[in-house]
């Protein structure tokens, strides 16, 4: 509720405010529903940055509005450890010979370089 979070923030003097609006920690799927009426609410009531928690769950599009109503630091860190272990995986399928650490490391390093450059440009 906004006038807690007001609460919370005054009481706390935290420079950021993570809050629960739809999304959850380690999320797989991204069919996460965020209400974005809540987040703009929080936004206009609180004077510190909103952080979304769970965002590896919420569709691209989602992600957008949320931003848009207010979020300002966006957590993805499951969506990029799939991606990460994804292109691991598809690489090793690819060619069972494949011993070298580097060089899978490096197609997961580049795949998560790659989907990083999206979502920036999903986020903008």
């Amino acid at each position: 509720r906004p006038h807690e979070a007001v609460d919370y923030v005054a009481r706390t003097g935290v420079d950021a405010l993570a809050v629960a609006v739809g999304s959850s920690h380690a999320m797989t799927t991204r069919d996460a529903v965020l209400d974005l009426e809540l987040i703009s609410a929080l936004r206009a009531a609180v004077p510190v940055p909103l952080v979304l928690h769970g965002s590896s769950g919420v569709p691209d599009e989602t992600l957008r509005a949320a931003v848009r109503h207010g979020m300002k630091k966006i957590n993805i860190a499951t969506h990029l450890n799939k991606t990460f272990t994804g292109a691991i995986r598809d690489h090793l399928a690819a060619d069972e010979r494949v011993v070298d650490s580097r060089v899978y490391l490096a197609t997961a390093r580049t795949a998560v370089a790659t989907e990083v450059t999206r979502l920036l440009k999903v986020l903008a």
